[in-house]
């Protein structure tokens, strides 16, 4: 049985990307965590981040409200 190593590295392409999606998105939430937010301030990124951080606009929003003091 032979290994088909071109789908295998596609895969993982995949795998890579979805992983690093998941990271981008959920971003603002580690920054806001990292900061020292408190938890209305971290419910607000973590609400931005997860509904609205398929688009731009949310996800901008979103770590406007992590990184802001």
């Amino acid at each position: 049985m032979s290994v088909d190593w071109d789908m295998v590295l596609l895969v993982g392409k995949y795998a890579i990307c979805v992983l690093l999606l998941i990271g981008v998105i959920l971003a603002p939430s580690w920054i806001a965590r990292q900061n020292g937010k408190g938890k209305p301030h971290m419910q607000a990124v973590r609400l931005g981040s997860w509904v609205f951080g398929w688009s731009i606009v949310g996800w901008l929003w979103a770590l406007y409200w992590a990184v802001r003091k």
